[in-house]
């Protein structure tokens, strides 16, 4: 009988020696993004903990590439430096682990260790899984995140922070019931699992992992009788946390607002309705039923195009060992090129086999896919007010509809155009009309923060310790009939 093989790495399970959070009153919101991953955490009286994960990682900023790349000599690296290994390797086929989080958008249900890892991906003979790369993901975000937390502490205490603080982590909006069901429960599984993963591998991320370390400390956390679960608190949508961002001031606060996240994989759409008593000094958000849904169109789509743009342009056969090649070298640079593309207006590109080209924006935006793209934005747009009871219809043709666009895909012009002039609803016009939804206590406490603002909305408004709520509100506007009424300003909804 063969020898049971020795495990390679020890476990450390401190997370087990507890049973409650630490530091009760701090709250923790990881957004595991499709292309770039953020957290911030904040105290229950409103005192703001800004995550730089970028500098953590050993870059910059706030943010931190969503990527994993293994080596051909079996290290696993995360964040800019998969990013940086990848992009050295111009003669290959090989790819990048990008947009991992997509592997719960594609699917509804199953095992993903169940899904090997094409070769292209793993070229080790240790067999890693779907399931095994989001956990080791997810432990790289969280030991960033946890790390950045210890570096600050409650105002009038002593000492730093926890690591074992409670967290949320932001989804996007699944779109069926079942999805949500599955995907809420892998995510909650994953996060306490990654926490015992983050302190087992803390201070060895910087130049990689061994692929066989990576499998056997996945393999014995998978094996564990408990897990840390008293970490994790509920998972929240995207557009419901960025809502909870846009409660903080401004003078819209009786209208009804669109939150429109446009991240790399999905864009998330969610209509709310806010109510403020002055009196009690208490604010509320209604999320209009039906509204809050997801369309799989977003910034990874426009890399997919952009690539095949240039392709096309160069006359690249893909049938070609050749074309192949320099196929997947560009997959690998298409994220900046398409960012340069859209801030400076044209780019000039080289290909791996030395091909010389520029893309002007106007025609990349002209050509048939992007036309088409930008019609299916147009159209899930409207299929969130198609939705609606005919009541709402009204009361939006009455107020006009403000839109609020945050995410890191928010400045496409495709979408920047889905907050201007009016659309057309069952034969009534609603006009729209977009709104800053930068709170004010980034401009007296966090300035830093205004510029990268919709790239951390989502983690920002995640980690409010009182979210919108996101039980199904009335169906009816004003009138509608049932059960419960709530007064918003001069307004009155009506609840089923």
């Amino acid at each position: 009988m063969p020898e049971t093989p020795q495990p390679q790495v020890a476990l450390v399970t401190d997370a087990l020696d507890r049973s409650t959070p630490d530091d009760p009153d701090v709250l923790l919101c990881l957004d595991f993004g499709t292309a770039m991953s953020k957290a911030f955490a904040q105290s229950d009286d409103g005192q703001p903990f800004e995550l730089e994960l970028g500098a953590q990682a050993g870059g910059e900023g706030y943010a931190v590439p969503s990527s994993v790349f293994i080596t051909d000599g079996g290290k696993v690296l995360f964040g800019f430096e998969a990013v940086d290994a990848s992009q050295e390797l111009s003669d290959s086929n090989r790819a990048r682990l990008d947009s991992i989080k997509s592997w719960l958008s594609q699917r509804s249900d199953g095992n993903l260790d169940a899904y090997p890892l094409r070769a292209e991906m793993n070229p080790t003979q240790v067999k890693l899984t779907e399931g095994d790369l989001i956990r080791i993901y997810l432990a790289y975000l969280t030991d960033l995140a946890v790390s950045q937390v210890q570096t600050w502490s409650v105002e009038d205490t002593k000492g730093p922070l926890s690591r074992y603080v409670r967290r949320r982590f932001a989804h996007p909006c699944w779109p069926s019931s079942a999805q949500k069901s599955w995907a809420d429960r892998l995510m909650r599984h994953w996060m306490a699992e990654a926490q015992i993963l983050a302190d087992t591998f803390h201070g060895r991320w910087e130049g990689g992992l061994d692929v066989a370390e990576v499998k056997d400390a996945v393999d014995q956390v998978r094996a564990l009788d408990r897990r840390p679960e008293y970490l994790i608190a509920d998972g929240v949508p995207e557009p419901v946390a960025v809502a909870a961002g846009a409660l903080v001031d401004g003078e819209d606060k009786r209208l009804p607002f669109m939150v429109i996240d446009v991240g790399a994989g999905t864009t998330d759409f969610g209509l709310f309705l806010l109510r403020e008593d002055e009196q009690r000094e208490i604010t509320r958000v209604f999320q209009v039923p039906g509204s809050i849904k997801a369309l799989m169109q977003a910034g990874d789509r426009i890399d997919m195009m952009l690539k095949k743009f240039i392709l096309d342009a160069q006359g690249v056969d893909l049938t070609e060992p050749h074309g192949r090649l320099v196929a997947a070298d560009l997959s690998r640079r298409i994220r900046g090129l398409k960012e340069r593309l859209f801030a400076d207006t044209s780019v000039q590109y080289v290909l791996s086999d030395g091909t010389l080209g520029k893309i002007e924006l106007d025609d990349f935006m002209a050509s048939r896919p992007v036309r088409e793209f930008s019609e299916r934005v147009d159209q899930g747009f409207r299929g969130v007010l198609e939705g609606l009871h005919d009541t709402w219809i009204n009361y939006l043709t009455k107020t006009d509809l403000t839109v609020i666009l945050t995410g890191g895909g928010a400045s496409l012009p495709m979408m920047r155009a889905l907050a201007e002039g009016w659309v057309e609803v069952r034969g009534k016009r609603i006009g729209r009309k977009v709104v800053n939804p930068l709170p004010s206590w980034i401009l007296d406490d966090s300035p830093d923060l205004e510029p990268v603002y919709p790239q951390l909305a989502v983690a920002i408004g995640g980690a409010a310790h009182e979210l919108p709520e996101t039980v199904d509100g009335p169906e009816a506007f004003a009138g509608g009939g049932g059960r419960a009424a709530y007064e918003v300003g001069n307004l009155q909804v009506s609840g089923a």
